[in-house]
């Protein structure tokens, strides 16, 4: 397993249990690194359909796991939309472990997909608030903490959620691909700009992935297309290649590579985590 031992990563959008930021953080925890796990930890406020998000107590029940499995955990809340509480998110993880290495922006959410035509303003803003700004405000906030330890180590690294919805977006989830989209160029730019300080930036692609948050989308398709859910499961698996559903530990290997020291001449790069599903034709409703 990659050695992390005495470094710091923050992974947002950690508050459930079988998601895939709980994944990662217990991946990374397992190979030494002090994590700190972040969460809205609330319900978003809006009335707009969007996934169930975990609360306090999920998020803690995260943390928990992620010491039971490395050094230490610290759990935060977070709202990734606004810079104070991201700065205070990144202050919190300084002063509990006095430095930071590692940030895996993995929050994302959908808010209320519908047709472009008749998709509301605030379900636009609000799922590329999340999704794109969100990111952008995280390693903003992250950056003068990470590029000083960098100074010291030559290392840092950041890792950025997009989704196979970037680069294969299905109808009714423009807001939702336009911001993935808008991760890949973020990271793209980002990387050019840290390189010469031993920090990374890779994005990276998750494809058909079992979480509730998929497994949400999956029931909306349903309610869509008028077909009973197991259908559209099956239907979605016959269309990977490896002929099964993702794990979020799937994800969260990948995670551990491109933080790894070995893996210091990559970045720039968005990675598919798919089991080859961009590589087939697309389920239309």
């Amino acid at each position: 397993m990659n050695n992390l031992e005495g470094k710091v990563a923050i992974v947002t959008g950690a508050g459930r249990k079988d998601g895939i930021g709980a994944a990662i953080a217990l991946k990374l925890a397992g190979a030494g690194a002090h994590v700190v796990v972040a969460d809205l930890a609330a319900a978003p406020r809006t009335n707009l359909a969007h996934p169930a998000a975990g609360g306090w107590e999920a998020l803690q029940e995260v943390a928990g796991m992620v010491e039971a499995a490395g050094p230490r955990a610290l759990a935060v809340k977070v709202d990734v939309t606004d810079m104070a509480a991201v700065e205070n998110m990144v202050a919190q993880a300084v002063d509990a472990f006095g430095r930071l290495d590692i940030l895996v922006n993995n929050a994302g959410v959908v808010f209320g997909p519908a047709p472009v035509a008749q998709m509301t303003e605030e379900a636009w803003r609000k799922t590329l608030d999340v999704n794109a700004t969100g990111t952008f405000l995280c390693c903003k906030a992250a950056l003068p903490a990470m590029l000083q330890t960098a100074s010291q180590t030559g290392y840092g690294r950041i890792i950025n959620m997009s989704s196979l919805a970037a680069i294969r977006p299905k109808p009714f989830m423009a807001a939702y691909a336009a911001g993935k989209a808008a991760v890949i160029a973020l990271t793209q730019s980002l990387s050019q700009e840290v390189a010469r300080f031993g920090v990374t930036v890779n994005a990276i692609l998750p494809g058909d992935i079992d979480t509730a948050f998929k497994q949400w989308g999956l029931q909306l398709e349903s309610m869509v297309r008028g077909k009973a859910y197991d259908d559209v499961v099956e239907a979605a698996v016959a269309q990977i290649p490896v002929g099964r559903l993702g794990t979020p530990e799937d994800v969260a290997s990948l995670v551990a590579y491109l933080v790894s020291e070995e893996a210091g001449f990559i970045t720039g790069q968005a990675y598919n985590v798919s089991g080859g599903r961009e590589l087939t034709q697309a389920i239309l409703p």
